[in-house]
């Protein structure tokens, strides 16, 4: 049996098929898509040999997150803290330090005078709107956790205690259908050299609409977790939604 993207319609090589986790992630387009099951054999290309799969399972519960399930209420809880972020942090300290001793030579009358010392007050603006930015930000990584609540006929999103956007308020009975996409994002460092990673989002789709549940996830297993998770709790049968990152 010989597998193939949903997206692009690659044949899946060996190295896409994450057996463990039922999902493929396809090497020439980036797309994931959930393997079907159970499967007894598949060829990812004429050059490859057979894989065997088992059924495809629960995706476990990935790090940084907890589950808490009485029956009557659910509740999930990601952590955003990892220890990346101790880098933006000592990054972050010496890009407003270097702001702090800028300001304070202008406070103690040691900048220069006239016309010149309004260009040198006002030239680090911008720097102090980024340094700003990215303190918030690495404060929001160390402090803040995204609780996904459902209970008393309410779906709920919160990010905190640090404010975020992205809170939401959804009645369930008006929820259809949970699912998952994949976002492609490039970015530019300052030699214009290009980066791009993959980052997940679990969506539901409510009346016919769709509404962003979470986004920026970054890995495929945590935004599944998180559809078989809600849709098991509410009951929600799986079915395909056109565009998903996990079609059956």
């Amino acid at each position: 049996m010989q597998l193939k993207c949903g997206q692009c319609g690659a044949p899946f090589r060996a190295a896409d098929l994450h057996l463990d986790r039922g999902i493929a992630v396809c090497s020439a387009c980036g797309s994931v898509q959930r393997l079907p099951g159970p499967i007894t054999s598949v060829t990812p290309n004429a050059s490859e040999a057979t894989a065997k799969q088992k059924p495809q399972g629960d995706v476990p519960v990935p790090e940084r997150f907890t589950v808490e399930d009485n029956g009557q209420e659910l509740i999930v809880r990601q952590r955003w803290f990892q220890w990346g972020l101790f880098f933006l942090l000592f990054f972050a300290i010496a890009w407003d330090s270097f702001l702090v001793g800028w300001y304070s030579m202008f406070a103690g009358g040691g900048g220069p005078p006239g016309v010149f010392g309004i260009v040198f007050f006002v030239f680090p603006i911008a720097h102090v709107a980024v340094g700003v930015g990215l303190t918030y930000f690495v404060l929001a990584g160390f402090l803040n956790s995204t609780v996904v609540r459902v209970a008393d006929g309410m779906l709920s999103v919160r990010h905190g205690p640090l404010p975020w956007r992205g809170n939401l308020d959804l009645a369930t009975d008006g929820i259809e259908q949970i699912y998952c996409q994949n976002k492609l994002h490039s970015s530019r460092d300052d030699n214009g050299h290009t980066s791009t990673s993959m980052r997940y989002e679990v969506h539901a789709v409510v009346a016919g609409q769709q509404r962003k549940l979470l986004g920026g996830l970054q890995a495929a297993d945590h935004a599944l977790f998180v559809e078989q998770t809600l849709e098991k709790f509410l009951n929600i049968e799986d079915r395909a939604v056109p565009g998903e990152m996990t079609p059956d």
